[in-house]
């Protein structure tokens, strides 16, 4: 007997839909928690790639996120930090082009932790949790070659914030080149940062001057340096490092003893990196400003490519943009920071490697809030002045590059740079200027124009100082405009005037204003590429 005539068509049908309306709520079942996100499938591996190398112990951040119950409590602030970019820290201009280590969720990640905290934050099958990364206890790059121990500092429980005179001479039998360098501080609790510059030149085989030579950085967020394939840094026989340390002062006395670990290269360094300070240490931001404009330059004599940038201002900083003028007349932005921020000190590499031409003019150009409603000004009272304390200020932008013909650079100088700044400025209406200072004159270019603005270009120590000629007027061949000039201790306001004669030579006088004092008394100088 078959179904229908045991019991019926209806009663057959009614059975049928049953089985349909049951397979159909087990599959909606299935659907819905394949649908649910979860903390074991869906968040922590997000957690796991992106946020735990730092949210674990003994390192930078506040609380660990390794587990359900340790990132359950935090569900709330977590959705609030990835939703408005704060978390995880970066800082560059996203439209500028990609970096390698950018660190930011993608849009659909930050969608999962949103539905996730909206669903509660439910846990998940223990089955579906990923395994924890492993991770480097001690030295993140593995044991080092050569291990450099500096002096043990003790910072003080109360007052400013701390900076040492570290010092060390490096004791190797030879020269060699590092693949790598990691700086690791002891007491991450008071350290904010350590700088190490040398003073490697062509006297010990290098190729830059000396000055500002900076070997490697260690903040808040900064990785270690490890160099691309066959690239790397020179290290000789007893040469000088001066450490810049910054810490801070918490409460109680604490001890940090920073370590340096090398790792050195195998065979031939295809390609040495050099690392440039480039910026200004010549400028006055005034009380309650807020949005005071600083500018700086640095010339490219040789051909080169770029592999990374190091922003760096203090807690007035506001954003930093680094703009390429190519020989051609052509401006790109390299890396623009809209939004910076003291806390976090980044180095940022480019995806590829950024070529810049012999010419080329690096323009910084940063802003600053001095103003009471900056809330991390500690004075907006005081005219802050360049200066190693947080309460100072610092305008720079530290990149590496690589030459690209050869291994290491051709040695610079304040001539040669000139000479490539003022082919990079506009023909007709730039000097070169010996301005008189002691036995060295400098070397500078004086960009006068008859329309617009003018700046004079001073090299100090690998950089240009760029000073605004202020109220530029030209009345036939005679000019006249005013200049601040910012010279640590020395800050005066001058009136410069002169004239430029039929074959294109310059010569003009400085005036100090207000009982200043200039220390220079005149100058002389002729157009560029005119019989030159």
């Amino acid at each position: 007997m078959t179904a229908c005539s045991r019991f019926g068509r209806p009663a057959a049908i009614g059975v049928a839909v049953a089985l349909v309306t049951l397979v159909s709520g087990s599959f909606s079942v299935a659907v819905a928690a394949q649908d649910e996100v979860t903390f074991t499938r869906d968040v922590a591996p997000i957690l796991y790639e992106k946020c735990v190398s730092c949210h674990r112990p003994g390192e930078l951040a506040p609380m660990a996120l390794r587990s359900y119950d340790e990132v359950r409590p935090w569900a709330r602030g977590i959705r609030d930090k990835v939703v408005s970019g704060a978390m995880p820290p970066w800082f560059a201009d996203a439209r500028l082009g990609y970096f390698k280590n950018d660190s930011r969720l993608t849009l659909d990640e930050v969608d999962t932790i949103s539905r996730w905290v909206d669903a509660g934050a439910p846990q998940g099958d223990a089955g579906d949790l990923p395994e924890l990364p492993t991770f480097f206890e001690g030295w993140e790059l593995g044991e080092p070659d050569l291990i450099v121990t500096l002096d043990e500092v003790t910072v003080p429980a109360e007052g400013t914030d701390y900076y040492p005179n570290l010092s060390h001479t490096l004791d190797i039998p030879e020269k060699r080149w590092i693949r790598a360098i990691e700086v690791r501080p002891s007491n991450r609790k008071v350290t904010h940062h350590s700088v190490i510059f040398t003073t490697a030149g062509a006297a010990q085989g290098g190729s830059e001057s000396g000055f500002f030579d900076v070997l490697a950085v260690w903040s808040v967020g900064t990785n270690p340096h490890e160099f691309p394939e066959g690239m790397g840094r020179w290290v000789y026989p007893q040469q000088k490092w001066t450490i810049n340390a910054h810490y801070h002062p918490s409460g109680t006395v604490e001890t940090d003893q920073t370590q340096i670990g090398l790792y050195f290269g195998e065979g031939e360094m295809q390609k040495e990196v050099i690392a440039v300070l480039a910026g200004t240490t010549t400028f006055e931001i005034p009380a309650g400003a807020t949005n005071h404009e600083l500018r700086a330059s640095y010339i490219i004599d040789q051909d080169v490519s770029i592999i990374s940038y190091f922003p760096h201002m203090h807690t007035r900083g506001k954003d930093m943009e680094l703009i390429a003028n190519y020989p051609n007349g052509e401006h790109q932005t390299l890396i623009n920071i809209p939004k910076y921020d003291f806390d976090w000190q980044l180095f940022y590499y480019p995806a590829k490697n950024v070529p810049l031409p012999a010419g080329t003019r690096l323009d910084i150009v940063a802003h600053y809030d001095n103003s009471a409603a900056n809330p991390k000004n500690p004075d907006p009272s005081a005219t802050v002045r360049f200066g190693t304390q947080t309460n100072d200020e610092m305008m720079f932008n530290v990149f590496e590059f690589i030459v690209d013909e050869g291994v290491s650079p051709t040695p610079a100088s304040d001539e040669t740079r000139r000479d490539a700044l003022l082919a990079s400025l506009p023909a007709g209406s730039v000097f070169s200027v010996e301005l008189p200072m002691g036995n060295n004159p400098l070397p500078t270019a004086l960009h006068l124009p008859k329309d617009g603005e003018g700046t004079w270009y001073i090299p100090m120590r690998g950089n240009l100082m760029v000073i605004p000629a202020e109220n530029l007027t030209w009345d036939g061949n005679t000019y006249r405009f005013d200049m601040k000039l910012r010279l640590g201790p020395l800050n005066s306001d001058l009136v410069v005037s002169g004239e430029v004669g039929a074959d294109g030579a310059i010569q003009g006088t400085f005036e100090a204003l207000a009982g200043g004092f200039s220390p220079f008394q005149g100058f002389e100088g002729t157009l560029a590429g005119a019989g030159n």
